[in-house]
């Protein structure tokens, strides 16, 4: 047998790492009466495996929590074994575990765990999604009244929603078993820090609106709809009180 090439042996290893046993590289492998070379590889591939599951363990800390340590850790191999690492970066390697978890759930997860381990991820990508300088209440002012209809307002792209048939933001901050009810979570980053919470129906749809490029006037038009009970005279009022949380979370980066 030939002695394989550098590119070879480098792609065998690779494929040792993730669970492939390659003769080939076991062949070239030095032995010693203590260690043989399968072992020797095994020793890289469990060390490669740890790292991985360390990272999975702290992105998604509140599902390995849920999960426990041994269940946790055989999930992370199964996941592994079907999403091996494919980016430089070990940040990505968790992108796919919630839609894992989902089809193939561990005997007896809860039936929120996927919807929690997608709102961790969807906090991670909120943490590392590009920076930009939130306005402030002042900005606003200046804004001329008759300009106030027409006006859209840009959200920060540190802003995104998670939709789910639990309250997941209790799951989050209580950890016991809640009631089936659907909730919407908008998730933000403000000053360095990554937050959560859950959205009433009008909220829902204005933020929707906002994340649309809607303007002011449509974004009342669409609260009008959302509440029949509101006469369309007050829904620039519920609007601007929504407007005004919105300031003060950071979600808006601009107005024009």
């Amino acid at each position: 047998m030939s002695t394989p090439s550098l590119r070879e042996l480098q792609s065998l290893f690779w494929a040792s790492l993730t669970g492939r046993q390659e003769p080939a590289l076991q062949a070239v492998v030095r032995s010693t009466a203590e260690l043989g070379g399968e072992d020797r590889l095994a020793i890289y591939a469990e060390m490669y495996f740890a790292r991985l599951r360390d990272v999975l363990a702290e992105d998604f800390e509140k599902t390995a929590a849920v999960l426990g340590p041994e269940a946790f850790t055989a999930l992370a191999r199964a996941y592994l074994a079907e999403h091996p690492s494919e980016h430089p970066s070990v940040r990505h390697v968790g992108r796919h575990l919630a839609a894992f978890l989902a089809s193939r759930p561990p005997a007896a997860a809860p039936a929120w765990l996927a919807d929690l381990a997608r709102l961790e991820w969807v906090r991670i990508e909120v943490f590392d999604a590009p920076d930009a300088c939130p306005i402030g209440m002042a900005d606003l002012l200046a804004l001329p009244e008759a300009e106030w209809p027409g006006a859209c307002l840009r959200p920060i792209p540190a802003l995104e929603v998670v939709a789910s048939d639990w309250p997941l933001h209790l799951v989050w901050s209580d950890g016991f078993p809640p009631d089936l009810t659907p909730t919407v979570l908008r998730v933000w980053r403000q000053d360095g820090g990554v937050y959560h919470c859950a959205m009433d129906p009008v909220e829902r749809v204005a933020l929707a609106a906002l994340c649309a490029g809607r303007s002011f006037g449509e974004i009342c038009g669409e609260i009008c709809e959302a509440m029949a009970e509101l006469v369309p005279g007050e829904a620039p009022a519920e609007a601007a009180a929504l407007l005004a949380r919105w300031i003060e979370d950071g979600l808006v980066a601009g107005v024009g």
